[in-house]
């Protein structure tokens, strides 16, 4: 049982429970779900299938974000290029910096997956605004990339495939491939996860101070109730002096008629 339900009630006992039980569930699908995204983005980051040949198109190939494949003969076999490690082998600038992005943003991912081991040692409001701040830099860096790449189809290479109407954001005789397009929903799925990930950093933020005044009302009550003591075999009471003013004047009224009633006599 939680240290912050001790001190409650049974009923919002319970409803405190089921809160941080519904809290821990929720958090557990948004660990999976930043998990499937690293390995749909590294899917998406190897896979040269972001722009391809059509059945009209002048040539056949396609191409991804740091390699290139072309069949040079009819019913031959596709002759790929591009080593995301050798800069100078990719095909143009713009491929370059939107390879650099969504491999930085797929990083990011996965460090915010492995900084989930720090639940152990750090408070889950922590953790979570951490993981949030990693994920919506790598949504950022994944859109980047995404309205970058299509900067660099006016290179040569991308003519020969795709015809001379292609063009900076002009696919030509080309279509664009599921690569690309699972790359575009990537951007959502990440902004959903950085979301997701505040809004839980902020739930159980909310519930830590709750627990925290909880904890403090129990460790303080409150002075204004009355109390009793056993003195001298009986019980005093020691109510505080302004809870019964009433009293009080009650008492000074009957000395004073007593003074009184001896200055008659």
């Amino acid at each position: 049982m939680d240290r912050e339900a001790e001190h409650l009630p049974e009923y919002k006992r319970m409803h405190h429970l089921t809160y941080r039980r519904n809290c821990r569930v929720v958090t557990v699908v948004w660990a999976i779900f930043s998990a499937c995204f690293v390995i749909l983005n590294a899917v998406a980051f190897i896979q040269p299938q972001w722009l391809g040949d059509t059945e009209t198109s002048p040539g056949v190939g396609f191409f991804g974000l740091y390699e290139y494949c072309e069949r040079l003969q009819v019913g031959g076999e596709y002759s790929c290029r591009g080593d995301f490690l050798d800069f100078t082998s990719l095909t143009n600038d713009s491929f370059r910096a939107a390879s650099m992005l969504v491999g930085l943003c797929n990083l990011l991912f996965i460090f915010s997956v492995v900084c989930l081991l720090l639940f152990c040692f750090l408070k889950a409001a922590t953790v979570l605004r951490i993981c949030g701040v990693l994920q919506a830099i790598g949504c950022v860096c994944m859109a980047l990339g995404c309205i970058i790449y299509p900067n660099g189809w006016d290179d040569a290479m991308v003519l020969r495939t795709c015809g001379k109407d292609a063009g900076k954001y002009r696919v030509g005789q080309c279509q664009v491939r599921w690569a690309f397009i699972l790359s575009i929903v990537l951007i959502f799925d990440a902004i959903v996860l950085a979301a997701l990930a505040f809004i839980m950093a902020s739930k159980q933020a909310n519930l830590l101070q709750k627990s925290e005044y909880r904890k403090q009302k129990c460790k303080y009550p409150n002075k204004s109730r009355s109390t009793s003591s056993f003195t001298n075999g009986g019980f005093t009471d020691i109510t505080p002096a302004e809870e019964k003013p009433e009293i009080m004047e009650t008492v000074i009224a009957d000395q004073g008629s007593e003074v009184n009633d001896d200055i008659r006599l």
